[in-house]
C-alpha cells in the first residue's frame, strides 16, 4: 500500500530551522572559549614587550640613524625696546618761560638752547654782583697800600731805635699799626673772595634763564607751552636718545649661565614685519628677582634708521651654543624618565641594548649626544615602549626599504 507523505506547515519548518541554527552558534561558542583558554595557558601572562628573548616574538619598530651634523641652539625670548637714554629738561631757576622752539619729535643738540625764561631779575642780580666786586677789589687796593705803608714806617722805626732817637714804645705802636693793617687787608680780601662768589652764583642763574639740552636726542614729551610760569625743577620737555637702543629682557636661571655679554642676537618686531636688526649681549643683571626667579639682560642695537621705538614688542633669537661636527640622534629615539634621558640602540641578531645618554642641543628634529661618545650604528625611534633590554626587534620591510632609500639619497654627493 503506498504512504502518504506528511506536509507541515510553513510556519513550523521556519522554527525547525531556527532552532537548529541556535544550537550550531551555541556550539560554536563554547568551542571558541575553549580555545582561547588553551592559547592563553603557553603564554604564562608575559606583559606585551615585557618578555625576553624567546619568551615573545620580535617587536615591530622604526629606527634612525646615528649620524654627524652642525648644530645650532638658538633660544627664542621676548623683551622690550628701550632707549639709550631719557632725561628731561627742567628750569633750573623760577621765571615765566618766554619761549620754548621744540615741539614733539624735533631733533636737539648738546647744549642747544631751546627755550628762554625771563631774565629781568637775574640780569639786575648780576650787575649788583659786578659792582660788588669792583668795590671789593679797590677796597683790597687800598688796604695793600696801607699796610705797604705801616711796614715801611716800621721799618724805619726800628732804624731809629737802633741809633737811640726813637723810643721802644714808639717801636711797639708801629708795629701794632702794621699788624692792624694786615687784618685790614685780610679782612678786604676775604670780601672780595666772598663778592667774586656771589658774581658767579649770578651769573650762573643768569646763564640758567636759557633753557638748554644735555645730549642730543628727539623731544619724546613737552610738558608745558610758553608763558607758563616755572619754578625751578619744573620740567619742560623730555628727550629721549635712539641712535642707539636697548631690548631689555629676562632670562631664567637655566638659561643665564649659556648668555654671555658679546653673544649676537637677532631681534625682530611685529611693527617691522620682516626686518631683523641684529645685536650684542651688553649688560646681564647679577641678581634674579624673586618673585620671577629671573635675571634681566640688555641687548644693544644700534639704530641709525630710527626705525625702532621705545615700548616696541621684540622677539630676540640668541644662539646659546654650536658644534660643527655634533653627534646626533632623532629627537624621536629619546626615552625620558625623570629627566634622564636614554636610547634603545640596535645591535647584532637586531638585539636593543638600553644606553644610558647625556643630551646637548636639541632642536627638536636632532638632539646631540654628549656620551658615550663612541656610540654608533642604529637605534630605535618608534615602540621604544615595548623594549627592554636585550628585547628582539624587527623593522618592517616597506620601512627598510624607505630607511635605504634615505641612506642612498644621503650618500650622494
Amino acid at each position: 500500500m503506498e504512504k502518504k507523505k506528511l506536509s507541515l506547515p510553513p510556519i513550523i519548518l521556519a522554527l525547525m530551522a531556527a532552532c537548529a541554527l541556535l544550537a550550531a552558534l551555541s556550539l560554536a561558542g563554547c568551542g571558541g572559549k575553549d580555545k582561547g583558554k588553551a592559547a592563553a595557558a603557553p603564554s604564562g601572562g608575559a606583559p606585551a614587550g615585557g618578555g625576553g628573548p624567546g619568551r615573545q616574538g620580535p617587536v615591530p619598530v622604526e629606527t634612525g640613524e646615528i649620524s654627524v651634523r652642525p648644530m645650532v641652539d638658538v633660544r627664542e625670548f621676548s623683551g622690550t625696546v628701550k632707549a639709550s637714554y631719557t632725561y628731561v629738561i627742567s628750569a633750573k631757576v623760577g621765571g615765566r618761560l618766554l619761549s620754548l622752539n621744540k615741539r614733539i619729535g624735533d631733533a636737539v643738540r648738546p647744549n642747544e638752547s631751546i627755550g628762554r625764561l625771563d631774565d629781568t631779575e637775574y640780569r639786575n642780580a648780576l650787575d649788583e654782583a659786578q659792582t660788588q666786586v669792583r668795590v671789593s677789589r679797590a677796597s683790597l687796593e687800598e688796604a695793600k697800600a696801607q699796610l705797604s705803608h705801616t711796614e715801611r714806617e716800621l721799618e724805619r722805626t726800628r732804624g731809629l731805635l737802633a741809633k737811640g732817637i726813637a723810643s721802644q714804645s714808639e717801636l711797639d705802636a708801629q708795629e701794632t699799626q702794621a699788624e692792624t693793617q694786615r687784618s685790614r687787608h685780610e679782612l678786604a680780601k676775604a670780601q672780595l673772595e666772598q663778592r667774586q662768589v656771589i658774581l658767579n652764583q649770578a651769573q650762573t642763574n643768569y646763564e640758567y634763564t636759557q633753557v638748554r639740552a644735555l645730549q642730543g636726542g628727539l623731544v619724546a614729551q613737552r610738558h608745558v607751552d610758553g608763558g607758563t610760569l616755572m619754578s625751578a625743577g619744573s620740567p619742560i620737555v623730555t628727550v629721549v636718545g635712539l641712535d642707539t637702543v636697548f631690548v631689555e629682557l629676562a632670562v631664567t636661571e637655566k638659561d643665564y649661565q649659556s648668555v654671555k655679554p658679546g653673544k649676537s642676537a637677532a631681534v625682530t618686531t611685529d611693527a617691522i614685519p620682516g626686518k631683523s636688526f641684529t645685536g650684542v649681549v651688553y649688560r646681564m643683571a647679577p641678581f634674579f628677582q624673586s618673585s620671577s626667579r629671573t635675571a634681566a639682560v640688555e641687548i644693544a642695537l644700534r639704530n641709525d634708521e630710527r626705525l625702532l621705538m621705545p615700548g616696541m614688542f621684540a622677539r630676540i633669537n640668541i644662539t646659546l651654543n654650536q658644534d660643527s661636527a655634533a653627534r646626533v640622534v632623532p629627537s624621536s629615539a629619546l626615552v625620558e624618565k625623570d629627566g634622564k634621558y636614554s636610547l634603545f640602540v640596535i645591535g647584532d641578531s637586531s638585539t636593543v641594548t638600553h644606553v644610558p645618554v647625556q643630551v646637548g642641543i636639541n632642536d627638536g628634529a636632532y638632539a646631540q649626544i654628549l656620551s658615550p661618545p663612541d656610540l654608533y650604528g642604529k637605534v630605535v625611534t618608534l615602540g621604544q615602549h615595548l623594549l627592554r633590554n636585550g628585547s628582539k626587534v624587527t623593522v618592517p620591510a616597506e620601512k627598510k626599504e624607505e630607511q635605504l632609500a634615505v641612506g642612498s639619497q644621503s650618500l650622494k654627493p
